[in-house]
């Protein structure tokens, strides 16, 4: 199980520096964003054929799929790569209503809903929390392994320690250089 951790915790960093890069439009070297791409997209196929992550994994990556969210070549080579390794290994497991709820709470996080300002919405939205809420309710309400709580929460810890991380290499103008503080007026 840790093994799967690990994974989940590493394609969480890549996948979030790969998308700053794209983002952002850095100026670094083609390879480096290529071979985090390549990293996070064999770890999630792997994990999405050969682990019980399989239906979480595969109804996020359909998710961002329908949703648009694969718009950059870097992420293309994430995909096919994610795709490659998925079609080739045979799948260990697939539960069809995990998967439907996933796809479900993958495409919430994703299309931002109306794009709230404020309220439980808008941070649900903004803070991409629908998809860890439909982890907590199917762990505790339908019986799916606790691995999915686990390898979610490592996922998404990774993935914006990779943010982070970005912003401290890349500061963006007006940014503040450490997550959760804002910038503030200086006394006089």
């Amino acid at each position: 199980m840790l093994e799967n951790l690990g994974l989940m915790a590493v394609a969480g960093f890549c996948a979030k520096v790969v998308d700053e890069i794209a983002e952002r439009r850095l100026a670094i070297r083609a390879i480096e964003p290529v071979i985090l791409a390549v990293i996070y997209g064999l770890s999630m196929g792997w994990l999405a054929s050969q682990t019980l992550l399989g239906p979480l994994l595969l109804a996020l990556a359909v998710a961002s799929l329908l949703s648009g969210k694969i718009d950059h070549p870097y992420h293309m080579v994430g995909a096919a790569c994610f795709a490659l390794i998925f079609i080739s290994l045979p799948l260990l497991t697939f539960d069809p209503w995990w998967f439907a709820l996933f796809l479900v709470s993958g495409l919430l996080d994703e299309l931002d809903l109306g794009k709230p300002k404020s309220g439980v919405l808008a941070v649900f939205n903004q803070q991409r929390l629908w998809t860890p809420l439909a982890v907590v309710g199917a762990v505790v309400m339908l019986g799916a392994p606790i691995l999915f709580l686990f390898a979610i929460v490592c996922f998404d810890i990774f993935y914006r320690f990779g943010g982070w991380i970005v912003e401290l290499r890349y500061p963006q103008a007006g940014a503040s250089p450490m997550p959760g503080k804002a910038k503030g007026r200086r006394k006089r």
